[in-house]
C-alpha cells in the first residue's frame, strides 16, 4: 500500500536562514523555490540524487511555531551518510553545531546536530547487515 516517502517536511522560522543551512552547510541541493502566500515560499531541499524533498515550510500558525526548534528531545529528521565520522568533521568545520560526538546504536553509528533554530537531525550511518 505505501511505497516510499516522497516528501517530508520541518517547520521553520526564517525560510532564508534555513535554505542557506540546508544547502551552504549540509550540502543538499535546492529542488523548488516558489512563492505561494504572503511572505511564505514553497522551499524544497534535496540530497544530491534522491527523490526524497524535504519541505522547509514557514510556520505560520501557532501550533507550527510552537514546533520550531522545540522537539522536546525528539529528532524531526534523519539524514543518511556513509561515514558519519567525516561528516561530522566537515559540518563542524562548516559551523554546524552537535550534541555530543558520534556514538553507537544497534543499527550504526549516528551523531544528533542542531539546525540553524536548534531543530535535532540525525546524522546517521547505518549498520551493515549483520553487524552491530
Amino acid at each position: 500500500m505505501i511505497r516510499d516517502v516522497p516528501q517530508t517536511g520541518i517547520f521553520v522560522e526564517d525560510q532564508e536562514a534555513a535554505l542557506d543551512f540546508y544547502t551552504n552547510k549540509l550540502g543538499l541541493e535546492l529542488v523548488q523555490n516558489e512563492p505561494y502566500s504572503d511572505g511564505a515560499r514553497w522551499i524544497t531541499v534535496s540530497p544530491v540524487g534522491s527523490r526524497t524533498r524535504i519541505v522547509l515550510k514557514k510556520a505560520e500558525q501557532d501550533h507550527e511555531k510552537a514546533l520550531v526548534g522545540r522537539s522536546d528531545g525528539a529528532l524531526v529528521l534523519t539524514l543518511g551518510t556513509d561515514d558519519v565520522a567525516s561528516a561530522y568533521e566537515k559540518l563542524r568545520r562548516r559551523g554546524v553545531r552537535f550534541v555530543g560526538e558520534p556514538y553507537r546504536y544497534p543499527w550504526g553509528l549516528a551523531a544528533i546536530l542542531l539546525d540553524q533554530e536548534g531543530s535535532p537531525l540525525l546524522l546517521l550511518q547505518e549498520a551493515a547487515p549483520g553487524v552491530r
